[in-house]
């Protein structure tokens, strides 16, 4: 494995451990909304370990486009939404 995918893999883990403990003090006050969120990232984060040796990069970068197609287009059914003419 490259040096850079090893730089990439570690602060990839770094920033899923950064959301499980914030989402973890947020789930201290209102856990009914936000433990499904911590429990989502701490499996990623799980998951990121697990695919060291097997393609983590190549699958966080696919992931990373599909997850901003998937915003791009909540985000102009939300603008259409708003300024549809009534």
């Amino acid at each position: 494995m490259e040096i850079q995918e090893k730089d990439t893999l570690f602060l990839m883990t770094l920033a899923a451990f950064g959301a499980v403990l914030a989402s973890g003090l947020a789930a201290f006050l209102q856990w009914i909304v936000v433990l499904p969120l911590t429990i989502g990232v701490f499996l990623l984060m799980i998951l990121t370990y697990l695919l060291n040796r097997k393609g983590a990069i190549h699958f966080s970068e696919n992931a990373e486009t599909w997850a901003m197609i998937l915003t791009l287009i909540v985000f102009i059914a939300a603008f259409i939404y708003l300024y549809r003419p009534v």
